[in-house]
């Protein structure tokens, strides 16, 4: 959605792009528009302006935004990748396996994660989209 206001701004030079036509062209219910671009407003990744001409815009040039930015702003800190380990091993026959599997899955997954945060913080709107100026 950030990406595809970002690309309509520039291309069609719109100052603001109404929710609606965001809904329509992606296929995206009014009410999940309303939700993330709150949070991407809150955030100051998006602008949003009321009344006739209002909507949404970036609130910053494509190349300033990062995908990491917009994924912070929509999911929060929280790990994305999580193996829960709050249940009772001990009714396995091989406990010690079961044990060794979960930690060698979650230092798996937080490797995982970090590689793909790293990423993240490096690729910016620009980067994954031609719009630059």
């Amino acid at each position: 959605m950030t990406a595809y206001v970002g690309i309509k701004s520039q291309e069609e030079q719109y100052d603001y792009l109404s929710i609606q036509k965001i809904s329509e062209k992606l296929n995206i219910p009014i009410p999940s528009i309303k939700k993330i671009s709150s949070l991407l407003t809150k955030n100051g990744i998006l602008r949003s302006k009321t009344g006739i001409y209002g909507g949404l815009r970036l609130a910053k040039q494509p190349k300033e935004i990062t995908v990491y930015d917009v994924l912070m702003a929509i999911e929060g800190t929280g790990q994305l990748f999580e193996v829960h380990k709050d249940f009772d091993t001990s009714a396995f026959v091989h406990q010690d396996r079961v044990n060794r599997w979960l930690e060698n899955s979650s230092k798996v997954l937080n490797q995982a994660e970090e590689a793909m945060l790293t990423v993240l913080k490096k690729t910016s709107l620009e980067d994954i989209g031609d719009m630059s100026e």
